[in-house]
């Protein structure tokens, strides 16, 4: 193996490693050196592929990279908060910019294997992503079953506290494995995939909802159901038009319903705030009715049921409403990836909560914020690269063009509605966000099988 397919190598060990323990408390060394090591591999892909940068089509690439020329120009503005810019662009954003590294170069290595991998990590490159996709889901269920041993009870309620300190990291990593499963289940049902993977998707299916149960996760339930009804969908569509195999779909279909149906109905029950979310929603956004999204102090409102409202809505709502406002009069953004919102709330209302530390308060909304923090520019800096993904995606007829098509609208949706405008999941963002760059800067290299192993 000769030096330019050890890095292919190392690139895509670094990247499947980061994947798997970026969320995962206590790992910061690790993903130091993941991140070291994967960026020293890019940089040979990078110097390899040059000419890709050459051709019109790479602007993407260029409109993404310059979020950090942007970052630098509001540090260079005068500031009363140089100091938090100054650790933010030394470590945010530094992490930043090497995932965004590893994952274009990662993204032109899935193109283009034979020339940066040995014949052997041609066929394992994808399992080893696999599993880096499926690490915190693999993480999550490992510990939940020792847990299980443990203790002799099955039932551990809230048990997300003790692997992952926060249900967060298993809404947007553990999301990432569901397309995966759902794009190998479709390739069963059309012939392009070994049955093998009826089972692994059913099993990674299960496990990831389980998952979400566990952790009591809204956003985790209703992405997963997205995303499931959307593969449903897809593959009736096929079934009308005689691509797939129809006992296959039934039978596929028959049992994701019993089981999917099961644990979804126990969550409905445990989480009252669903039944209530339309009414919530109607007191929650009228911010200058109510004061308790301001001091977290204040009785909670009713709503028009005469019930007071769902803590986690009302403020998920409220600070949402807060900050279009803060937004609208702050286009250029605040210039701080964490805590901008914070930051303008106090400028804005005199009243809004003291600080906690160094922390001023965030939305549950990771687009907002950013958007607070950099502005619109910024936030088209990160969006329009994606979109454009999407859509050069949607041309190929390859596994990682599947998964761009089904993984950029859920990313769109979850860093909508979950407070991710922070560390490791602004990482990922970008590593996600240069991966599709660099995988649609060219068209999939010839024919191969639609969603094939």
């Amino acid at each position: 193996m000769n030096i330019s397919k050890n890095q292919g190598t190392v690139l895509v060990l670094s990247a499947a490693v980061l994947l798997a323990v970026w969320p995962l408390p206590n790992t910061m060394g690790l993903r130091h050196l993941a991140l070291l090591g994967g960026f020293i591999a890019a940089a040979y892909v990078l110097k390899s592929s040059l000419q890709l940068f050459r051709d019109k089509q790479a602007w993407p690439v260029y409109l993404l990279f310059s979020i950090f020329i942007w970052v630098a120009l509001h540090f260079a503005l005068p500031s009363d908060h140089r100091a938090e810019q100054w650790r933010e662009l030394s470590g945010d954003w530094l992490r930043n910019f090497l995932a965004s590294i590893i994952g274009l170069s990662l993204g032109i290595l899935l193109n283009e294997p034979k020339k940066y991998l040995s014949s052997f990590m041609q066929r394992a490159k994808d399992s080893i992503l696999f599993w880096g996709l499926a690490g915190t889901t693999s993480i999550f269920i490992s510990r939940y079953l020792y847990e299980v041993l443990q203790s002799g009870s099955w039932i551990h309620l809230d048990f997300y506290m003790t692997p992952y300190l926060g249900k967060t990291p298993l809404v947007i990593f553990g999301g990432l494995l569901i397309p995966v499963l759902l794009i190998k289940a479709l390739g069963v049902l059309r012939g392009n995939s070994s049955y093998i993977w009826c089972i692994y998707s059913f099993i990674g299916l299960v496990a990831t909802l389980l998952m979400y149960f566990f952790a009591n996760t809204k956003n985790g339930f209703a992405m997963f159901l997205l995303l499931v009804i959307a593969g449903l969908l897809v593959a009736l569509n096929d079934i009308l038009r005689s691509k797939s195999s129809v006992v296959v779909f039934v039978l596929f279909s028959l049992a994701g319903t019993f089981v999917f149906g099961y644990i979804v109905n126990k969550h409905l029950a445990s989480n009252p705030a669903w039944s209530n979310l339309v009414s919530d929603f109607q007191i929650s956004v009228k911010i200058s009715e109510h004061k308790n999204w301001k001091d977290k102090v204040s009785p909670l409102p009713t709503n028009e049921n005469g019930m007071q409202v769902n803590g986690s809505t009302y403020e998920r709502v409220a600070w949402g409403r807060a900050g279009v406002e803060l937004l609208v009069e702050n286009p250029l953004g605040y210039g701080l990836i964490n805590h901008s919102f914070g930051a303008l709330a106090i400028q804005k209302w005199s009243d809004f909560h003291a600080p906690d530390g160094s922390n001023r308060g965030s939305t549950h909304s990771g687009w907002l914020d950013f958007a607070l923090g950099f502005g619109v520019p910024g936030l088209l800096m990160v969006c329009i690269p994606l979109t454009s993904s999407y859509l050069r995606a949607r041309k190929r007829n390859d596994f990682w063009g599947a998964y761009a098509i089904w993984t950029i609208p859920l990313i769109g949706i979850s860093y909508l509605t979950t407070e991710v405008c922070t560390g490791h999941f602004i990482e990922l963002l970008f590593f996600l966000t240069a991966l599709f760059s660099g995988l649609t800067l060219q068209v999939a290299p010839g024919p191969t099988a639609e969603y094939g192993d």
